[in-house]
């Protein structure tokens, strides 16, 4: 990867992004609002969600710490943050619970992204069975979602 410094005013889709043993590497687009607040454009998937074999919290969450990487409509890169998550682990765990209860419970079919308060269970359009329950349910990927992005852009100081 460049130098941190040497990202800023690149396009997002000209520079290579390796993965981190210690964050995870999050190239994220914000939008403006007309008074000059941003927000987050997209979600930020952190993996596939298996019904059958469903990823460990701690195993979701092994890597400390979110380097943001935010990008505007055009591509350019305009700011780098690199945001922990030690003070959220108790919300995210909670959310985690409740989307791990669901499927437990065969309604995964139910789950819905309002059911937690920053990591989603984002709906995918392909159907495929769940445990627990003879009706299939929409394939999921687990995310943090936009409300926690803006979490995180609203402790950010500009």
């Amino acid at each position: 990867m460049d130098s941190f410094e040497d990202l800023i005013g690149k396009n997002i889709h000209e520079v290579t992004l390796n993965e981190s043993k210690t964050f995870f590497i999050a190239p994220l687009e914000y939008s403006t609002k007309l008074c000059g607040k941003r927000y987050p454009s997209v979600k930020y998937k952190l993996a596939d969600l298996d019904y059958f074999s469903m990823i460990s919290f701690s195993q979701l969450f092994k890597k400390e710490a979110l380097l943001i990487i935010w990008y505007d409509d055009k591509g350019i890169i305009s700011d780098l943050e690199i945001y922990h998550f030690a003070n959220d682990l108790d919300v995210l765990f909670e959310d985690y619970s409740i989307i791990k209860k669901a499927i437990g419970d065969g309604e995964a079919h139910n789950l819905t992204e309002g059911d937690t308060k920053y990591l989603g269970a984002s709906r995918l359009n392909d159907k495929v069975p769940q445990p627990n329950s003879e009706i299939l349910a929409n394939k999921r990927e687990l995310v943090l979602k936009k409300k926690y992005l803006q979490k995180i852009i609203n402790e950010i100081s500009y």
